[in-house]
């Protein structure tokens, strides 16, 4: 796990200073080693944290024996072992015991067919000094990020958008369309960024650079089409014929030459993971978990009683609203790029509390997109059911002054089409609401975004699994996965997720009740389970890794808040309205609606771009 960046200039090849700053700005994804490599129009900067082979032979850029090929790569790949003995029978001689030198080599005999071979997560960049050709390639479901900037004879790369600042002249600027996308969804959809200039290479992509430009090829995909052969057993069924791939992408990710533990909330994701790797392991395993003080939220205690069942060396970080906040604007302006995820403070917190003792996490990550985990799957299929049954004015309903939460009931149901009603459970501000928050609202319709997109794509599904695999290429690339890269990475802390392992991801698409939410889904995961706990201590409703921030921002957090929603500053930005903001501060305040996780996006990104571009600028 490390930092890459880098540029390759035709013009005017690279330059020692910034590629100097670029290696400051990863500093923290990588602080046990830096180097920095020239090589005529292409620089590489990497910064490494070490896992595998701590040698100076496995430090990076890395080349192979004739100097012809130089890599830099972030991330983990778990079948290097096998993949190693492959090359060695093929001629190749190693020189360490990285996977980075197994992807080296296995470029040279594979090519570009080397990506449908790995196991693992990665984001790489090869530059090929005979050819002058860049290559970038990026991990099957997005787990390691890699942006990018291409101009007439310059690409500029790295795995946080830090990394562009440090180009002296690179003009970067807010692009209003993605803006639009990131205060509808908390996020911005990939292949693009908040940044007009900046763009992020897709999941289960490579591309290649050179004199001629840029080729972007997909090389994996999730499926737009229901498998021919489909498997239409039980729960029961579907756990017996899964738990042997779990079991074996847990046991993959346990290879480590640094200490290893796991995220344990004591939800059936983390218990699972933490049940398989203990009973993979020789020692006893090193679990962590937070809790909020006097919060509902709080499942501390029960990932406490899972640990002790499971005999694991269980550590507990209790955190109340006073050691967060004189945090909480430092935490958020760690994250390289504006996040609305209000869990990324929590996040962060277990992430820094588990580095003090490992280097390496295992988490339940990928466990609800896959199993249809998510509350709002089974609001959307309540809200489906009640329409087809009850056809009520619910347009209406939805303006009568009701309370908060039966009102955001009536408004889901008012919602007639299944894309829209996904999408109105996905997003913060709804698309209704965004003509009037903007300050200058797009002058036509946006074109489809990459959401509808794959919804699109995917008629054959049923509803609720054509959403799972639409949050797989959104939600899940774009929120999940980027949250907990930023937060362990902000740290220096590499976290692992064997639900993502894209063969066990394949396996359990091939079932259909992976997406029955009422008789399947989680069901399969809690079978698996009931092996190794007694049922009391994970059947439970879910209670999700948030904090309380609408108490907070009422309570301790209202004057941060007010400062990040000012009038003056709104305007100074130029980009939202600062009638609608303060409106939406003064109701949310009143205690009459909870608009809390919509004003957090504006407060995220006011503390980002207060980092990025400075307090007073202007960015429309």
């Amino acid at each position: 796990m490390c930092g890459i960046a880098g540029y390759v200039d035709f013009k005017t090849g690279s330059d020692e200073g910034t590629l100097a700053a670029m290696e400051a700005a990863l500093t923290h994804r990588g602080p046990d080693e830096g180097n920095i490599r020239r090589l005529g129009p292409c620089g590489l900067v990497h910064r490494r944290l070490k896992i595998i082979d701590l040698s100076p032979a496995a430090a990076q850029p890395m080349t192979n024996e004739d100097g012809r090929l130089w890599i830099i790569f972030n991330g983990e790949i778990y079948n290097f072992p096998s993949l190693r003995e492959e090359l060695l029978r093929l001629g190749h001689r190693f020189r360490s015991r990285s996977d980075t030198e197994v992807l080296l080599h296995g470029y040279e005999s594979w090519g570009d067919e080397l990506f449908m071979r790995l196991r693992g997560m990665f984001a790489l960049a090869i530059w090929d000094c005979a050819t002058g050709q860049l290559l970038l390639a990026r991990d099957r479901l997005g787990k390691k990020p890699l942006f990018y900037s291409v101009e007439p004879h310059r690409l500029v790369f790295g795995s946080e958008l830090s990394v562009f600042r440090c180009v002296p002249d690179l003009r970067l600027s807010i692009s209003k369309s993605t803006f639009r996308e990131y205060l509808e969804y908390g996020y911005v959809h990939s292949p693009n960024t908040v940044l007009r200039e900046v763009q992020r290479l897709p999941a289960g992509h490579f591309a290649v650079w050179s004199q001629r430009g840029l080729e972007v090829h997909r090389y994996w995909s999730l499926p737009t089409q229901p498998p021919a052969l489909r498997n239409h057993g039980n729960s029961a069924d579907a756990a017996n014929a899964l738990e042997a791939g779990l079991r074996e992408a847990v046991a993959s990710r346990l290879i480590s030459d640094v200490p290893l533990g796991c995220f344990l909330s004591g939800g059936t994701d983390s218990s699972l993971v933490a049940a398989l790797a203990q009973e993979s392991l020789g020692s006893k395993l090193k679990t962590y978990t937070v809790g909020f003080e006097s919060s509902t939220m709080n499942e501390a205690g029960h990932a406490a009683n899972v640990a002790r069942y499971l005999g694991t060396d269980h550590h507990e970080l209790r955190v109340n609203p006073s050691t967060v906040l004189g945090e909480f604007e430092s935490i958020l302006a760690r994250a390289s790029e504006p996040l609305a995820d209000d869990s990324f403070v929590p996040t962060f917190l277990i992430s820094r509390e588990t580095r003090r003792y490992v280097t390496v996490a295992l988490c339940g990550d990928g466990g609800d997109e896959l199993f249809a985990g998510y509350a709002k799957y089974r609001q959307f299929r309540f809200a489906r059911v009640v329409r087809r049954w009850l056809p009520a004015p619910w347009p209406t309903l939805a303006n009568l002054p009701l309370g908060d939460h039966f009102r955001k009931r009536a408004e889901a149901m008012a919602v007639k089409s299944p894309l829209e009603l996904a999408r109105w459970l996905s997003s913060l501000w709804k698309r209704q609401e965004l003509g009037n928050l903007l300050a200058q609202p797009l002058q036509s319709e946006p074109k489809p975004d990459l959401f509808e997109q794959q919804w699109k794509l995917r008629n054959d599904f049923c509803e609720i699994e054509r959403w799972m695999l639409t949050d797989m290429e959104t939600y899940l690339e774009g929120d999940i996965l980027q949250k907990v890269d930023r937060a362990s990475m902000a740290v220096a802390l590499e976290t692992r997720s064997p639900f993502l392992d894209h063969q066990f991801v394949e396996q359990t698409l091939r079932w259909h009740c992976h997406a029955n939410v009422k008789s399947g889904g989680k069901h399969i995961l809690r079978q698996m389970l009931a092996k190794r706990l007694p049922r009391a201590l994970f059947e439970r409703p879910k209670q999700g890794f948030g904090m309380p921030i609408e108490l907070w921002y009422r309570e301790p957090l209202r004057e941060m808040l007010l400062r990040y929603t000012d009038p003056k500053r709104i305007r100074q930005r130029g980009l939202l309205n600062e009638t609608t903001v303060t409106g939406t501060v003064h109701q949310h305040l009143s205690g009459r609606r909870n608009f809390a996780r919509k004003l957090h996006s504006i407060v995220a990104f006011e503390i980002w771009a207060e980092q990025f571009f400075g307090k007073d600028c202007a960015l429309a």
